[in-house]
This record gives structure tokens, sequence and C-alpha cells, in this order.
């Protein structure tokens, strides 16, 4: 029986979890040791475990990431692997709002680079 969860991929295309993943991106886009991005890797499998979860996605996998990251007080870490974007009601305003097309690329476009600076700078202070 296996206790891991599939994740759901664009096209509603289902993947067998995989931890590597997890600790490929850590230590891609992390300063994280291999060491550190390993226990890492392995507080996040056991959670979603422990929580028998049957469908999980790429964003909720990272959500779970980055609070492994703040339990082990890595708050910087954590900045770094962050999700820059928009949550789903307020992406939802703005196409539902009837704006032109540009004029929603622009905002998002903005609200995205405003947020990215202001992680970057938190990294750096």
């Amino acid at each position: 029986m296996n206790l891991l969860p599939n994740v759901l991929k664009k096209g509603s295309v289902r993947q067998d979890f995989n931890p590597e993943k997890i600790y490929d991106s850590l230590v891609k886009e992390t300063s994280l040791t291999l060491e550190q991005a390993m226990q890492i890797t392995e507080d996040t499998t056991r959670f979603l475990v422990s929580k028998k979860l049957k469908l999980i996605t790429a964003p909720l996998i990272r959500e779970i990431v980055n609070f492994q990251l703040l339990s082990r007080k890595f708050e910087k870490v954590r900045l770094e692997y962050t999700r820059i974007g928009f949550p789903f009601y307020d992406l939802g305003k703005i196409v539902d709002n009837g704006l032109e097309v540009e004029d929603a690329k622009e905002l998002i476009y903005q609200h995205v680079k405003q947020e990215y600076k202001a992680v970057k700078e938190l990294i750096f202070l």
C-alpha cells in the first residue's frame, strides 16, 4: 500500500509523489547544506504520510516545506523558497473584473515584481 499521495500537475495529470524533487529544489533554490535539505525533505515526507492525503499540488508541497523550514528556524531560507504570486481570491477579482488583457497582465506583473523586491529585501536584511 502506497502511503504517499499523488501530485496533481498542470492539465489534471497525476504523478507519484517524489521526495527527490523537494530535495533537488531545496539544493537549487536555497542556501541549505545538503544535509539540511535532506532533513527538510524527510520531515516534509513524514508530514505528508501522517496526514494520509490522497492528492496534493506542487504549491501545497512548497507551503509544507516552508512550514518545515520555519519549524527549524530557517526564516531566511524560507524567504528564499517562498512562492511569489497571487492568492486565488485576489487573482479571481482581477480576472472577473473585465479588465483588458494587457491591463490585467500589467497589474499582475507589477504586483509580482513588487512582491519579489520586498522578499529580496527581507532576505538581505
